[in-house]
C-alpha cells in the first residue's frame, strides 16, 4: 500500500462525504481545533473514513501501534484541515451545501386555504 495514494483518497473520501453530509455534520459537537486548524474530532474522521475505506481499515491496527494519540494519525494522514475551507479552495466554491433552513422558505398553505383563494378570486371575476 503506497502512503501517498492512501493520503489522497482518504483526503477525497472524507472532503466527499463532509460536503454531502455538512448540513448536519455542522450541528454537531465534534468540532474542535488542533494546531490551529478548525475541523471535526479526529475520532468522528476515523470513524467516517473506516467504514468508507477498506485500506485504512487493514492498515489502522499498525497505525495505531505506532501512535495511538487520534489527532497524530488524522495529521499523519493529511486530514488536518478545516473542511469547509479546503471545498472553498476547490475549483467550484458551490460546492459548498448552503448552511441549514430551519424554516421553508414560503409560509405553509393548506389545501382548504388554497381552495378559498380559489372561490374569492372566481366570484370576484365578472
Amino acid at each position: 500500500m503506497n502512503p501517498q495514494q492512501l493520503r489522497q483518497t482518504v483526503r477525497s473520501k472524507w472532503l466527499t462525504y463532509y460536503q454531502e453530509n455538512r448540513p448536519w455534520i455542522v450541528r454537531l459537537a465534534i468540532w474542535s481545533n488542533y494546531r490551529g486548524q478548525r475541523r471535526p474530532s479526529s475520532s468522528f474522521i476515523l470513524g467516517v473514513l473506516s467504514a468508507l475505506e477498506p485500506r485504512l481499515v487493514d492498515a489502522l491496527p499498525v497505525i495505531v501501534e505506532l501512535s495511538n494519540d487520534p489527532d497524530r494519525i488524522i495529521s499523519a494522514l493529511g486530514l488536518n484541515f478545516n473542511p469547509d475551507e479546503e471545498l472553498a479552495k476547490s475549483d467550484n466554491p458551490s460546492l459548498l451545501t448552503p448552511e441549514p433552513r430551519l424554516l421553508p422558505p414560503k409560509p405553509f398553505v393548506s389545501n382548504r386555504a388554497e381552495e378559498h383563494a380559489e372561490e374569492e378570486l372566481q366570484r370576484s371575476q365578472p
